[in-house]
């Protein structure tokens, strides 16, 4: 059985209103008044032994069948807008008072939906219906009559209460929100602040929670890359401590070209409960190089995840298997596991995760590499902007040190909204690896030296969005590797344009 809140079960009319009192009192003109104003004057003496402190949130279905014997409307109502000879109308609004008096809700209703088509916009009938169609879980049928009244009487915090609770259990936690929060700025009393702040929590909540969804995007794009295989320009290098000097070949040197890029993803949240779900991602990519086919880089990967979510904290373990293919050779696997706390304490999101990755290099067994990384990150999110910020520390473990390195690495990201459809982007990646190991004598360009080396990459980008599924983008990306050995020092641009649909 499904758990809900209902207010009404929860609280006497007059809890929730604070105090009502005679329209003619408040106006003077009870004919133009809209019923169950809200004052700030003294409660009457029966108003008072009506009302009861906030009981626990009950579930729906214990709620109807255990009403609160106070939940009786107030009398101070406006004459009905509409009268004919015989006052039919009033009779019916007078029928509807009683029968709600008596809590017999299903009557109630009945009564109001026979009646509905002739006096749907009476303001005591819409509230009378309203109420009865609400107490039922009739919500579809309670809101056209609140949204009315609310419409026709602002002032009246009744009215809107009923109608956020009415939005609550129809889903819309935003147009609930809204209107709570409006009930709440008008200072009510204690107790009816304190239920609406319980409905607040309960809609943060839902927010936090997890619901079944499944996305997928496919993206093309097009560019130019003037170091596809990431090589130096250098022509000639010294070897064996400078006694030679080699002339690299031009195909192991710098080369440019065209390429094109295609790539899609798809993942599924499925939830375990309320604060728990699992979720999988499948992706795969394709870089092929219009010069030669030696340096296309191909890329499948698989992983899956469980998060549990505890107020503003997330937590998620998962693991992720990755295939590299290098032109028409299998370059790498890579199989890693990672532990992720998140804490969301807008406008700013703090991040800490924890991986250990496993390389086996098919091309070069000195590349077998375990890698523990730790990472922590702080973004800020507005309503024009988002800022990114991560530092990272990594320490590879492997037989051959020369090959492994300790890296610490700072990345930047920044996104600005550009109209109603546009963003601009950037982002600034430095990272210094410190090689563990000096290379065998025997290797002719680098024996007895231990590599140092930094990296920055920096990228700017723009994306336009035609529809919600579909945009463009262009960008722009620079990479300067340095390095104390010639041998691995480059420079790359990658010059870029696609197209990016989503699902």
């Amino acid at each position: 059985m499904k758990s809900v809140i209902n207010l009404t079960s929860l609280l006497p009319l007059t809890l929730l209103i604070g105090v009502h009192s005679s329209v003619a009192e408040e106006t003077g003109d009870a004919a133009q008044t809209p019923p169950l104003v809200i004052t700030e004057e003294s409660q009457t003496a029966s108003d008072a032994e009506q009302e009861q402190p906030v009981t626990e949130l009950q579930p729906v279905e214990e709620a109807r069948s255990d009403r609160n014997d106070n939940a009786s409307l107030p009398t101070d109502q406006p004459d009905s807008q509409a009268a004919d000879a015989n006052q039919s109308p009033q009779t019916v609004n007078q029928q509807l008072e009683k029968l709600i008096a008596d809590k017999a809700y299903e009557q109630a209703f009945t009564l109001g939906s026979t009646h509905l088509n002739e006096m749907e916009g009476d303001a005591v009938f819409d509230f009378h219906y309203g109420f009865a169609a609400a107490q039922l879980g009739q919500y579809n049928d309670a809101l056209f009559p609140f949204e009315r009244l609310v419409a026709s009487y602002p002032s009246v915090l009744r009215y809107r209460l009923e109608l956020a609770r009415t939005y609550f259990y129809l889903g819309n936690a935003d147009a609930a929100e809204e209107q709570f929060q409006i009930v709440r700025k008008a200072n009510p009393p204690a107790n009816v602040t304190a239920t609406i702040d319980r409905f607040l929590q309960r809609i943060e909540q839902q927010r936090l929670a997890f619901q079944p969804s499944w996305s997928a995007m496919v993206g093309t794009a097009a560019g130019y890359d003037t170091n596809f295989n990431s090589a130096t320009s250098i022509e000639q290098v010294d070897i064996y401590d400078g006694v030679f000097r080699a002339i690299i070949d031009k195909d192991d040197r710098k080369k440019a070209s065209g390429y094109y890029q295609l790539r899609g993803m798809t993942s599924y949240i499925s939830p375990l409960s309320m604060r728990s779900a699992w979720d999988i991602q499948l992706g795969a990519s394709r870089k092929d190089n219009a010069a030669d086919d030696i340096y296309d880089l191909d890329n499948l990967f698989a992983s899956a995840g469980l998060r549990l979510v505890r107020n503003e904290h997330q937590f998620r373990v998962s693991a992720r298997v990755s295939q590299y293919w290098l032109g028409d050779q299998s370059l790498l696997n890579e199989l890693s596991a990672s532990g992720e706390w998140r804490y969301d304490l807008q406008p700013v999101q703090l991040r800490t995760t924890l991986s250990l990755r496993q390389q086996d290099n098919e091309l070069n067994d000195d590349l077998d590499l375990l890698t523990p990384e730790l990472q922590v990150s702080a973004n800020y999110f507005s309503a024009g902007y988002s800022l990114q910020s991560a530092l990272s520390v990594s320490s590879d473990q492997g037989d051959a040190d020369y090959q492994a390195r300790d890296a610490i690495s700072l990345s930047l990201g920044a996104q600005f909204l550009t109209g109603s459809a546009g963003t601009l982007y950037s982002t600034l990646l430095l990272r210094k690896y410190d090689f563990q190991g000096e290379y065998p004598d025997e290797n002719a360009f680098a024996g007895g030296q231990t590599r140092d080396e930094r990296m920055l990459q920096l990228s700017l980008g723009y994306s336009h969005s035609l529809r919600s599924w579909l945009s463009l983008y262009t960008q722009v990306a620079y990479i300067d590797y340095d390095s104390n050995i010639d041998l691995y020092e480059y420079d790359r641009t990658l010059t870029e344009a696609g197209l990016n649909l989503a699902f």
